[in-house]
């Protein structure tokens, strides 16, 4: 009898230290709209800047990433999503972030219920990995 063994892979990336220019960028945007907003109103300014901070966490922190055979997880600054490989409806494969969905058409949701996984230094073997593990009639 053959003993189940579990694959997985893990990383982790802050797509702020591939794009340092970018995050300067964004640091110098998400600065000054906080001290603008925070000439009028202290409180209003740390509570905006803290708003901005947070949309743009996941560009701006590290994210954890694991693929194993029972799906993936993705453990963001702020939140933790996971999906199971029955999940898994729609792949779109991309230069540096693949995007997986739990529909299996377009939507207006995706941005919502879609995850996305950065693939950092390893992109051919994160990409061979999700294919390993797609089911039959997961749209790529």
């Amino acid at each position: 009898m053959e003993e189940s063994t579990k694959t997985e892979m893990k990383w982790k990336i802050c797509p702020a230290k591939m794009y340092p220019k970018k995050a300067v960028l964004g640091w110098v945007i998400i600065v000054a709209l906080g001290l603008a907003i925070a000439s009028t109103s202290i409180i209003l300014g740390l509570c905006l800047t803290t708003v901005l901070i947070a949309t743009q966490a996941t560009f701006l922190f590290p994210s954890t990433f694991s693929i194993t055979d029972d799906g993936v997880i993705a453990k963001y600054p702020i939140r933790r999503k996971h999906y199971s490989w029955s999940q898994v409806r729609r792949v779109k494969f991309f230069k540096d972030v693949c995007y997986l969905f739990s529909r299996k058409t377009p939507s207006n949701l995706d941005g919502w219920s879609g995850m996305a996984l950065f693939y950092g230094e390893n992109r051919e073997d994160v990409i061979q990995a999700i294919r390993n593990h797609l089911r039959e009639g997961v749209a790529t």
